[in-house]
Order: C-alpha cells, then sequence, then structure tokens
C-alpha cells in the first residue's frame, strides 16, 4: 500500500522555527562564529537618533561625527497626497528650469553633448557606505547615506549640468541618489552571497567563513585581479545596469535623462580610484563574467578560470537581485547628516525610499513625455520622407 502523501509540510519537518528570517541568519552567523564584534552605538538605534560620534565609516568602520535618522517607506495615500501637493504648488511650473528645445537636442545627440560636458563626481563610497551584517551589533547594519558630501556633489554638479537645461535641481538629485544606493546595495548582494555559501558549506559539515576571510584578503591585498577590487567595480557596473532598466520602463523624459546621466557618469570612470574605474567593463551582460570571477574571489581562487562553470551561477543565481537577504525598499537605510542638511534633502527628495528603489518622483512629466514623442515621429517621418 502506498502511504498518502502528507500536504501538510510540517508533518515533513521542512520548516523550521520560521519566523524574523534575518533575525535566524544572524543567530546562526554568531553561533558558528562567522561574526566579528565591532564599535557599538552607546545605545540602540531605535532608542534615540544617534548624538554626534556615534556613526560608522564604511570599511573601517570608525566613528564620524553626525546624527542619522533611517528612511521610511511612505504609504499609498501619503505618496497620492505629495504628488497632489507638488501639483498645487506649482512645483513643476516652467518644469524646473528643463528647456524643450535643449531636452530634443540633448537626447538626439547624447554622445556629443556628453563629450562636452565637463562632468565630475565623486565616487560612491564617498558618499554612502555599507555596514555588513557580519559585524556585530546587528542592529546597525544597512546602507548609509551620506547627506552633506552628497549636497556638496549635488551643488557641484547641477552648475555644471544645467547647461544642457535638460535637469531640474530636484531631478539631479533623485538621480544621484537612486545611483548611490544601487552601488551600496550591491556589497548586499555580494554579502549575501557569501552567506549563501557559508550556509551551505555548513549544511554540508564543513563550515567556512567565506565574507570575512574574504575581507581580510582584500584588506591585505591578497586578491591578484587586473581590477580589483572587483567588488567596486561591479557595484559602480550595478548601479548603472539599474539606471538602465529604469530608462527602459518608459520612453519619455526619464528616458532621456537617464541615459544622459548614465554616459555623464560612464565617461567619468575612468578618472576614478582603483576598481571604481574598471566599471566599464562589466556594464550590460558582461556583469556575468565579474560575477564569476567574484565568486572565484569569494571561495578564495585567484579567478573563473573556466574549469568550474561559475559563470552559470554568475549567470542565473548570484550575486544578482536574486541573491539579496533583504530587499531594496526594506534593506536598512540610514540618512547620515545635520538636521539642516536633512531639511534641505527632503525638499529635494521628499520620498527617499520610494526615489532610491523606483526612481520616483512627485512630479508630472507627462507633457514632456508627448513632447519627446511628438519630436521623435517627426524625426522619423523626415527620415522615411513623409511615408
Amino acid at each position: 500500500m502506498v502511504p498518502k502523501k502528507s500536504s501538510n509540510p510540517f508533518d515533513l519537518q521542512l520548516i523550521f522555527n520560521i519566523k524574523d528570517n534575518m533575525g535566524q541568519v544572524f543567530d546562526w552567523l554568531e553561533q558558528s562564529e562567522l561574526t566579528r564584534q565591532s564599535k557599538s552605538y552607546q545605545k540602540s538605534l531605535f532608542d534615540r537618533p544617534p548624538e554626534y560620534g556615534e556613526v560608522y565609516n564604511g570599511e573601517s568602520l570608525s566613528v564620524i561625527a553626525a546624527p542619522t535618522q533611517r528612511a521610511q517607506k511612505l504609504k499609498r495615500e501619503d505618496i497620492k497626497a505629495l504628488k497632489k501637493e507638488y501639483e498645487r504648488k506649482g512645483k513643476m511650473a516652467g518644469f524646473g528650469g528643463v528647456n524643450k528645445d535643449s531636452l530634443w537636442q540633448t537626447i538626439r545627440s547624447i554622445y556629443a553633448n556628453v563629450r562636452e560636458l565637463e562632468f565630475e563626481r565623486l565616487p560612491a563610497d564617498a558618499m554612502a557606505f555599507y555596514r555588513p551584517f557580519h559585524y556585530t551589533p546587528f542592529d546597525q547594519w544597512g546602507i548609509y547615506l551620506m547627506i552633506e558630501p552628497m549636497l556638496r556633489y549635488h551643488n557641484n554638479l547641477k552648475n555644471i549640468a544645467f547647461e544642457t537645461k535638460i535637469f531640474s535641481i530636484e531631478t539631479l538629485m533623485h538621480l544621484i541618489l537612486y545611483e548611490i544606493f544601487h552601488h551600496e546595495f550591491f556589497h548586499h548582494l555580494t554579502e549575501s552571497t557569501a552567506t549563501t555559501l557559508e550556509i551551505l558549506s555548513a549544511a554540508q559539515g564543513n563550515s567556512k567563513s567565506i565574507y570575512i576571510e574574504y575581507r581580510n584578503r582584500l584588506q591585505k591585498q591578497l586578491i591578484e585581479y587586473p581590477h580589483t577590487p572587483l567588488e567596486e567595480a561591479l557595484a559602480n557596473a550595478y548601479a548603472w545596469n539599474s539606471l538602465g532598466f529604469i530608462s527602459r520602463v518608459k520612453a519619455g523624459y526619464k528616458t532621456g535623462v537617464v541615459k544622459f546621466y548614465q554616459k555623464a557618469i560612464e565617461k567619468h570612470w575612468q578618472f576614478e580610484p582603483a576598481g571604481y574605474r574598471s566599471a566599464g567593463f562589466y556594464i550590460k551582460g558582461d556583469y556575468i563574467f565579474g560575477g564569476a570571477h567574484l565568486l572565484a574571489q569569494l571561495i578564495g581562487k585567484h579567478g573563473a578560470d573556466g574549469s568550474i562553470p561559475l559563470v552559470k551561477i554568475a549567470q542565473s543565481v548570484m550575486p544578482s537581485g536574486f541573491s539579496s537577504f533583504v530587499g531594496k525598499p526594506d534593506i536598512p537605510t540610514w540618512l547620515v547628516g545635520s538636521p539642516k542638511a536633512l531639511e534641505i534633502f527632503y525638499k529635494l527628495v521628499p520620498a527617499p525610499n520610494e526615489a532610491y528603489t523606483q526612481l520616483f518622483w512627485p512630479y508630472d512629466t507627462s507633457e514632456l513625455d508627448q513632447y519627446i514623442q511628438q519630436k521623435k515621429k517627426e524625426e522619423k517621418k523626415k527620415r522615411t520622407g513623409g511615408k
């Protein structure tokens, strides 16, 4: 007689203690001695905002002086209200300095306009950092966005970018925030990938410290690779690719300004530090090969030499969006800056969580979208001789 299959997974003991998944991961990492103790806030972030001198710098986890607050997701009704408020105040009067003809001419000749533009940018990690959850205390992990450096960068860039007459100051800050966030989010993908390997190794009875040992090799410069640190090159490329994905969603104003911004940061990569400057090798589909080499570095190999099909893993599983332990809207993201800096920032970006996850801005650009579409039709008609 064939035994009847149970429809209840608990009967097969397939589910064990399902609750806060990250909490389980943190507990397991600590019990497995795969974490490292680091400097701590005097009090929990959830008790009060930290005082000056209680926020960490990325690589060294050393102390910097600034208070912080966590970016919060807006409810749907709040987003609708925000859009109405912007419409009521007439924030889009004159499209914030955008000139329709300049916009169209820039979109038609993006490459030429970027070549002429003296675009200067800061590396993403000069304006933000990712604090890994392999370093305790766990309630302080996540992405830290340094508001004052971002505002200085934005202020320097807007005078240059405004020569094109295609950006409002708000649009430019949204693009900066989106790019920086995605660079740091890739560091979460890398740590999630390493943690996945640690869990699988332990399940086979061969526990390994993948992430901490990888970081140690990086800090001691023991990884030989032409584009070291590769993780930074891939983080830049991931941000570029993410902007590209957004620009394909709807042809119009957003598509045009995103493509222009992509070309501008692409131009400036050559002036960035080692690793960061090599992002151009890994944009579009080439990120897969970079991911394979990063996997090799995580497990202690010099590179993906083809003897093991790591490319297939990089293409299908990790490091990619599928490997993230926490999604973009939910990853702890801390806005680090003085109350005055935060006030200025929120005027530019009233919905930060939605801005860095979806490139949301509360403006109605439909008139600009229609204008671009009409100009494209006219251009096509000219090329086809009116047919």
